[in-house]
């Protein structure tokens, strides 16, 4: 009799095109891309693949078409949805693009930067600032999030207000379709009314319809003057209102407005290192501000201790601490940036990231504020975000105790309170983390019939076979 041969490892038809340190199947080499930012994700994976070019980016897409291999793109896993994750089925493959991480071009006369998706936020900053331009981009997880990520996620972070999410940074887009076609589309064009602005699409789409593999932003003039403050005030009306003045004096200079409650900014003092309380007493309420200027006499400082003493006279404000230098303000700012990590210590926690109108800010808070304290009294509630663009993180701290399947049960309970707030006042249920895996079936609920029959016909005509993060925003049907 003929001697059995092996079953075929679907890997092989890689092993040719990739160099060995390209696929990682060892499980322990992959279990730090098997799980989430939090935790709360846990997957498995046939492989990790980690191309080092677009090309053999397009040749591992089109094996997994031919082999019908389900694709998860990951950056720099520091989402906070789960999209990055894969399922528990073990069929997928993650498709790392850490090594993709080029800085293709910088041009100081169009003013704009090309870089490849695995490269690093910070060191994308660093490149614009050693040319004298600015990359306004910035989020806490800066110095481990990926282009490709902030890209496919259509990031936020705390300078919104003024230079727009990525999708108002991005003016070229390159990436690769699931059948391996790479579209081209890296053009530093402000304006390009040749046909549907596909690059729109995939901006955003967390890997579901192509993979980014580089991507065309605007600088901007760096910064030459900035002034940074913290301020307590005792409601988030008066944050507001601070806004409000804020603006009136200084108009576009203002690249940062950030509230956080009191509570979470006890849980920052309390579980993160480095941090310290630069008032003289606790408040209710807190505001982050930062003014910035590219004109080196710009007395942005003289601007902003001018405002906050209207705003003292005026009783919007209780409180305020001007940095004095640069060490000043960094302290002031990691503060801010120390409350995801705080709250991934303080223990079990249900959180959303919403958007509502600006104005309606403060009655969201309150609307929040009193579901909670009616049917989950046990759980401490928290509020931190950007709320010169309405985006409010909610958070329930519940105690350390709760068993975890009371926990599921208590998440799905908040979700539908707060969703159904949400709902009532005309916002999102996420502004800036992403669908992922945490929020599908909040997505297939909230969605307009109509609007989800689109989204369905963009995917297959993207993705006809379903096989990119297929887990991820909608399901193939």
């Amino acid at each position: 009799m003929p001697a059995r041969s092996e079953p075929m490892n679907p890997l092989d038809g890689l092993r040719a095109t990739l160099d060995p340190a390209a696929i990682v199947t060892d499980p322990q080499a992959m279990a730090p891309q098997l799980t989430d930012w939090r935790g709360k994700h846990r997957g498995a994976a046939l492989a990790l693949l980690r191309p080092r070019s677009v090309e053999e980016v397009s040749a591992i897409l089109r094996w997994a078409t031919a082999t019908r291999t389900p694709i998860v793109p990951q950056g720099g896993n520091t989402g906070l949805s789960g999209g990055a994750t894969p399922d528990g089925s073990g069929k997928a493959v993650v498709l790392s693009l850490a090594r993709l991480n080029r800085i293709r071009a910088i041009d100081t006369k169009g003013d704009t930067l090309t870089a490849e998706a695995g490269c690093i936020l910070a060191d994308v900053q660093q490149a614009a600032a050693a040319q004298d331009r600015l990359f306004p981009l910035c989020l806490g997880s800066e110095g481990s999030c990926q282009i490709g990520g902030v890209v496919s996620t259509n990031a936020g972070g705390i300078n919104v207000i003024r230079y727009g999410t990525v999708r108002d940074l991005v003016l070229g887009l390159e990436y690769v379709r699931a059948d391996g076609a790479v579209i081209q589309g890296l053009k530093p064009l402000r304006k390009d009314n040749a046909g549907y602005a596909l690059k729109e699409l995939v901006i955003g789409s967390e890997g579901t319809l192509a993979v980014v593999t580089a991507a065309t932003f605007r600088l901007f003039p760096r910064q030459r003057v900035s002034a940074t403050a913290l301020c307590g005030l005792d409601s988030p009306s008066a944050a507001l209102k601070l806004l409000s003045l804020l603006k009136q004096s200084a108009g576009e200079r203002i690249s940062s407005f950030e509230l956080m409650c009191d509570g979470e900014m006890g849980l920052a003092l309390d579980l993160v290192p480095g941090t310290a309380f630069p008032l003289e007493r606790r408040h209710s309420w807190y505001v982050f501000i930062e003014l910035g200027d590219s004109d080196p006499a710009g007395r942005v400082g003289e601007l902003l201790t001018k405002t906050l003493a209207t705003a003292l006279e005026q009783s919007l404000l209780q409180d305020a601490a001007i940095a004095q230098s640069e060490a000043q303000a960094k302290a002031i700012w990691h503060l801010r940036f120390a409350v995801a990590e705080a709250n991934r210590r303080a223990g079990p926690t249900v959180s959303h990231d919403t958007s509502v109108a600006v104005a309606d800010v403060p009655a969201f808070i309150a609307a929040v504020e009193a579901i909670a304290a009616e049917r989950f009294s046990e759980a401490r509630t928290f509020f931190v975000g950007h709320v010169g663009d309405g985006n409010i993180h909610v958070v329930l701290l519940f105690p350390q105790q709760t068993p975890r399947d009371q926990l599921g049960e208590l998440a799905t309970t908040v979700n539908e309170r707060i969703f159904a707030i949400i709902g009532d006042f005309g916002g999102s249920i996420t502004a800036e983390h992403g669908i992922g895996r945490s929020l599908t079936n909040a997505l297939l609920q909230s969605a307009q019939p109509g609007a989800l029959e689109l989204m369905r016909a963009v995917k297959l005509a993207f993705d006809p076979l379903g096989i990119l993060n297929p887990g991820a925003v909608l399901a193939r049907r």
